[in-house]
């Protein structure tokens, strides 16, 4: 995880607000990823039936083929992303009860 060498307990609001960034970005991503791969599809479904069987279905095949590929590649990169974050929440929990349990021993 990039951000293991980090230690959450001293981690402040920015760090956090960071994070949280970071998560939305991670989805904006993931939408432009979606976007993209959406109109790859769709130009290649409109490519391979409205010009025929020449060059334009084949150009329409490889667009279809490209736009799943695209997707593909960003549901992966949105999950693997996801994950790196649910850790670190895990984390922020974990700091958390701990602060609680020390501010209570004081």
């Amino acid at each position: 995880m990039p951000y293991n060498k980090f230690n959450p307990r001293e981690f402040i609001l920015r760090d956090w607000l960071a994070l949280d960034r970071t998560v939305l970005a991670n989805e904006r991503t993931f939408l432009a990823y979606t976007r993209t791969s959406l109109t790859l599809v769709l130009a290649g479904l409109t490519f391979i039936r409205f010009f025929g069987p020449d060059i334009w279905s084949t150009i329409g095949y490889i667009s279809l083929i490209s736009g799943t590929t695209l997707w593909v590649t960003g549901v992966k990169r949105y999950l693997h992303i996801l994950g790196h974050y649910r850790a670190m929440i895990i984390a922020e929990n974990k700091a958390l009860n701990d602060n609680k349990g020390s501010a209570i021993m004081s």
